[in-house]
């Protein structure tokens, strides 16, 4: 891009964030942004972390609820923070930590709270996701790098649901008409894409250039040298669009996004599925926040498509 494009991509976006009031790009709670930090370095000690948790209340509670729930509850009830990082893991309560705050700051911010949770926890599905297949396969990609971008790979789009709901509705309309997602953005959008408009947002909150970059929609395919960011790049795109197509999309596109990226990741159909199935599994069992948000998202866009578990307790899609 040249530096005039750069100008005038970046004069859109300024003039696409003056429709909400705002006189620069919106801002994130300092404690949120800190724990999306504390996620992503490498350096950061359970201690910054469990400090960063405690100055919220809110996230707090919801935090030891989690850790108390089922799905990780050893029998013994937990009632610190110090005594969750010991239960969960560290990189687990990290996870849960940053998570949470992120769908607490948008369902604060935004009036559509059905449709936000419905999208986050698309979000959340995708990087559980991640994170599985990266356990699975024994990649050489960390499994919380693989989730945090994967988690914050549809940012744009969940600013502009949060920040400019009667553009995010425009964009639906448009897409319920046949158009793809990235032509609705750039009819309603002044030419600018939910990407970069998450890239934009991410760099002001200072997130590190590789959660950046994953929001690249269409990365190149790894070369025989197994380029591991660009292969980080695939399974974060891969992800999200197995979601969407999980919940959303014909038989025709599943088969085609396996058809492009089943040689990356050497992953089947039947794989793919799987990989949803055990990633549902995790996510219904997250909070009733969650599990509310999952509700959001069964039925989707398409009146011919409904995912329900079937008798055995698997996931499955209808249509």
């Amino acid at each position: 891009m040249t530096e005039t494009q750069d100008n005038q991509t970046r004069q859109r976006l300024l003039e696409i964030f003056a429709m909400v009031n705002m006189d620069s790009l919106p801002a994130m709670s300092d404690h949120v942004t800190e724990l999306v930090s504390l996620l992503g370095s490498s350096r950061a000690t359970a201690h910054e972390v469990a400090d960063t948790i405690l100055k919220d209340y809110s996230l707090t509670t919801r935090i030891l609820q989690v850790v108390n729930s089922a799905y990780y509850s050893r029998g013994t009830p937990v009632s610190t923070i110090s005594r969750a990082i010991t239960v969960v893991g560290f990189d687990t309560l990290r996870q849960l930590a940053a998570t949470m705050a992120l769908f607490e700051e948008f369902i604060r911010a935004g009036a559509e709270k059905d449709e936000i949770a419905g999208t986050f926890t698309m979000s959340l599905i995708s990087a559980t996701q991640s994170r599985i297949y990266c356990e699975l396969r024994k990649t050489r990609l960390s499994a919380e790098e693989a989730y945090v971008c994967s988690l914050l790979h549809k940012l744009g789009k969940l600013v502009v649901l949060v920040y400019l709901p009667a553009q995010y509705q425009a964009i639906e309309q448009h897409m319920n008409k046949g158009y793809s997602e990235e032509h609705s953005n750039r009819l309603v959008l002044k030419g600018l894409t939910y990407s970069q408009i998450g890239r934009e947002i991410s760099t002001f909150w200072n997130f590190s250039k590789r959660i950046v970059d994953c929001m690249e929609t269409d990365p190149a395919k790894p070369d025989r040298s197994q380029d591991s960011f660009l292969f980080l790049q695939n399974l974060v795109v891969f992800n999200n669009k197995l979601t969407s197509a999980f919940f959303n999309g014909t038989k025709l596109e599943l088969a085609d996004l396996i058809y492009k990226y089943g040689g990356i990741l050497q992953i089947s159909q039947e794989e793919a599925l799987d990989l949803v199935d055990r990633s549902l599994g995790v996510c219904e069992n997250y909070s009733k926040a969650m599990r509310d948000g999952l509700e959001k998202i069964q039925k989707g866009r398409s009146s011919q498509i409904t995912v329900s578990k079937d008798p055995s307790g698997r996931w499955t899609r209808v249509n």
